[in-house]
């Protein structure tokens, strides 16, 4: 994680902490709801779906800092853009699998308070 992203973010918000946590709350949320979206993309051969999902994946864990994630969405975004065609969406289940091992502690870093 890298806290000074939502640090940052607060700051340009006039120093809102409210809306900080509100942001993380809604990004805890949707993240288990994301990386299933992503398996059902895979499972429905739906390459619009996949990219879809994974773009927003990639932006909103951008903007907490979970900088994990967004490599992980990045490299699968590469990953997509580079398939001939939806034929060969199942050959990326083995990353998606990668991003939903990382769900759990994104969401536990994200819960820690800071010290």
């Amino acid at each position: 994680m890298d806290r000074t992203v939502l640090t940052e973010l607060q700051a340009e918000l006039g120093g809102d902490q409210a809306i900080i946590t509100a942001f993380v709350r809604n990004y805890v949320a949707l993240l288990p709801w994301r990386v299933s979206r992503l398996h059902r993309a895979l499972e429905n051969l739906d390459m619009e779906d996949a990219m879809d999902a994974v773009l927003s994946l990639k932006t909103s864990s951008q903007m907490v800092g979970a900088i994990c994630m967004d490599r992980l969405a990045t490299e699968l975004e590469i990953s997509l853009r580079l398939l001939p065609n939806a034929d060969h969406l199942d050959e990326l289940r083995p990353q998606v699998v990668e991003i939903e091992q990382f769900v759990f502690g994104t969401i536990s870093e994200l819960e820690t308070p800071i010290l």
